[in-house]
């Protein structure tokens, strides 16, 4: 009696790839790129350490790798919320729309904690000049979608900011007034836009 064997799907390089930075993402975000050892991450993957130098030199561009690939999260969700954002919205509308879209996306604990870590890891100069390069990103796409003043530009990503916080903290399990408040009050900064802000 002879017992069939079902095909081996054979990941392309690119599809490789792309496992080996979904891998990096849960163990950087936990590590951070000091302590994360990179045997780890081949071993999430099921791939060989020398396989894995092979598609990205070192550690360190394995982790810029891994951060850039956050970031284009974070931004493609911003693209799709100014996009579902009507014709006639003004600044803060459109502001309010992309804020939004942002608190969900800290539901992911793996995308917060590698955000921290990136920020953490910027004594290095390789992985400080890629943050930059990936927040001004964000930025320059949140002022040309909008249009808003600098004030409110400032604002935003600090409440962005304030937002990694205290999700990383958990604020929102906490019935306190500071952690009420800096979790966004009871009904949340974005409510507080209007256009008239805005002059």
């Amino acid at each position: 009696m002879s017992t069939a064997t079902a095909p081996t799907t054979r990941l392309s390089r690119e599809e490789r790839r792309e496992a080996i930075l979904e891998a990096a993402m849960e163990e950087f975000a936990r590590g951070g790129l000091e302590g994360t050892p990179v045997e780890a991450i081949a071993k999430r993957v099921g791939v060989s350490q020398p396989y894995l130098f092979q598609l990205f030199g070192t550690k360190k561009d394995l982790f810029i790798a891994t951060v850039r690939k956050a970031f284009e999260r974070i931004l493609g969700t911003f693209r799709k919320a100014a996009a579902e954002a009507s014709e006639d919205a003004g600044a803060m509308d459109v502001m309010r729309v992309i804020g939004q879209s942002y608190g969900p996306l800290l539901e992911d604990r793996t995308l917060l904690l590698l955000q921290l870590e990136a920020y953490a890891a910027c004594d290095d100069p390789d992985v400080r000049a890629a943050v930059r390069e990936e927040f001004a990103r964000l930025y320059r796409f949140v002022a040309s979608a909008t249009g808003a003043p600098n004030w409110a530009l400032r604002a935003f990503f600090a409440e962005g900011m304030m937002m990694n916080t205290a999700a990383a903290m958990d604020m929102e399990a906490l019935d306190e007034d500071w952690a009420v408040n800096c979790a966004g009050g009871k009904d949340g900064w974005w409510e507080h836009l209007n256009d008239g802000d805005a002059k």
